[in-house]
């Protein structure tokens, strides 16, 4: 199977590439904003306008539960068919008149949510375009301990950061979040990574309450009650505040310390830059070899995922025997025939051959048998393995190939993992393909397979992979930019 995907980060697009499906590995960036292709007939229409068609959202919102229901491979891992099935009928049944594209994206998004799968999730492309030059709310949320707090925002904010909201426009704030949590997808049980999506949180609040008025109650740092009224701002401009990092970081505090940052595996798709991130690895660990290097810290916070080929290609470094990666890649469809019109790429998906497929846990799989695959064979780990102590920063932005990573490290016991629960596990259910939906155009990712680390030993938590040692953010921390994590682990040499 072939297909190409975008491989997006932040609001950047990558460019298209193709690869074999069989070689696609869980896809990152479903933090990201999905800016795919949109349609071109309903793109000049506003955000509020009532421009959807009630009978016809009724019956395409009935082939996106069929569609679903067809090929998603994780389903019903968090949710039983009977809830999602109770789910889909309140929503179908509360579409009373013609809907606006905020309203028809809070019901699409609510059922892919209720999958509790974080590849699933639908395009917010055409909303975020169409949002670029609206005012919105001034600030990122950041949770800690069931209290929410101010986070990043534009230069003239930056003295709120790290204050306690209690009030957004007369409303309590944990009833704002409790009632956007239903459009927002996070895997399984896991809290952590609502962060992630609360980095977007001047995005959600916009589906949530259209309003460029912003009153907002809040808590001092001598924990007076404030009330204040601030300013949106557009959410070009808030988008232009994220940080730009780069994927791969390698850095000697001493001769006996290092630290490795991976902040995201995307490097591994393009074969260029896989070749540049091998380089990087193959210099630094030949320096950690040379000095002898006793400690080592592994950064891999916020890393959503990407390229299993360099997530590989680092665990080969750090592994003292040779090991397996995958276990099996399974698919809950039989045949793609009677819905791969729907895929942004039909004539990229194939079907799958059913006599190099054995049935585990209600999924055709491939494994080894019959497989020229690298990740089903044996792999060999480097003659100059790292041997050192090694410490893993972990929290919720992990996710997707970091969990598989995550998996392996755990499974072969490498390492002492410091921070929060990860997002992501030894599975994952992705495949790269987007969705089309006939009438409203709306994008839909929707995973097609499922992928399984070889990983027999591996104790699974609906949660995420849990740290050694749980070291929280504190409130102060987000107006300081202490890291609370990195200084714990380094006082520990």
């Amino acid at each position: 199977m072939k297909f190409r995907p975008f491989i997006t980060l932040g609001c950047r697009v990558k460019k298209i590439f193709k690869i074999n499906v069989k070689t696609v590995l869980p896809l990152l960036l479903f933090t990201a904003n999905f800016a795919l292709g949109q349609n071109t007939t309903l793109k000049n229409l506003g955000l509020l306008d009532k421009s959807l068609k009630k009978d016809s959202v009724i019956a395409e919102f009935a082939e996106l539960y069929n569609l679903t229901n067809t090929i998603h491979p994780g389903q019903f891992m968090f949710c039983s068919k009977n809830e999602f099935d109770k789910t889909y009928l309140s929503l179908k049944n509360s579409i009373k008149t013609d809907l606006s594209l905020i309203e028809y994206y809070k019901l699409t998004a609510s059922l892919m949510a209720k999958i509790k799968d974080g590849h699933t999730a639908v395009d917010r492309g055409r909303i975020i375009g169409l949002l670029n030059d609206r005012l919105v709310f001034p600030f990122s949320i950041y949770k800690i301990r069931d209290k929410y707090y101010f986070n990043k925002s534009s230069q003239e904010n930056k003295e709120y950061t790290g204050l306690r909201i209690l009030k957004i426009n007369g409303k309590d704030i944990n009833a704002v979040v409790n009632e956007m949590k239903q459009y927002i997808h996070v895997e399984g049980r896991n809290e952590t990574g609502l962060n992630v999506r609360f980095s977007n949180f001047p995005f959600y609040y916009f589906i949530y309450n259209p309003t460029e008025k912003f009153e907002i109650e809040y808590a001092d740092r001598n924990n007076l009650k404030m009330k204040e009224i601030f300013k949106g701002i557009t959410f070009k401009t808030y988008s232009s505040i994220a940080e730009k990092t780069a994927p791969l970081t390698t850095e000697f505090r001493t001769n006996d310390l290092a630290v490795l940052k991976f902040r995201s595996f995307e490097n591994g798709y393009n074969e260029a830059d896989r070749k540049i991130a091998e380089k990087q690895l193959d210099h630094f660990f030949t320096q950690l070899d040379s000095l002898k290097t006793k400690n080592l810290i592994i950064d891999l916070r916020d890393n959503s995922g990407g390229s299993a080929d360099i997530a590989n290609y680092l665990f080969s470094y750090i592994s003292s025997t040779p090991y397996y990666y995958f276990d099996y890649m399974g698919a809950k469809y039989k045949s793609v025939k009677d819905w791969k019109h729907y895929a942004q790429y039909p004539d990229n998906i194939e079907e799958i051959n059913l006599n190099e497929t054995k049935l585990k846990d209600g999924l055709n799989c491939y494994t080894e048998t019959n497989s020229t695959d690298w990740w089903f064979k044996l792999q060999h780990n480097k003659s100059n393995f790292y041997k050192g102590k090694i410490s893993v920063l972990i929290n919720g932005g992990c996710f997707s190939t970091t969990g598989h990573l995550l998996a392996l490290m755990r499974e072969h016991k490498i390492g002492k993992f410091y921070g929060e629960y990860s997002q992501g596990s030894n599975y994952s259910n992705a495949g790269g393909q987007a969705f089309i939906l006939p009438y409203s155009k709306t994008l839909v990712w929707i995973p097609t397979f499922q992928y399984g680390m070889r990983t027999p030993h591996f104790i699974n938590d609906p949660k995420g992979i849990k740290p050694d040692v749980e070291i929280q953010t504190e409130s102060d921390d987000l107006r300081t930019g202490f890291d609370r994590q990195m200084d714990f682990v380094m006082k520990q040499y």
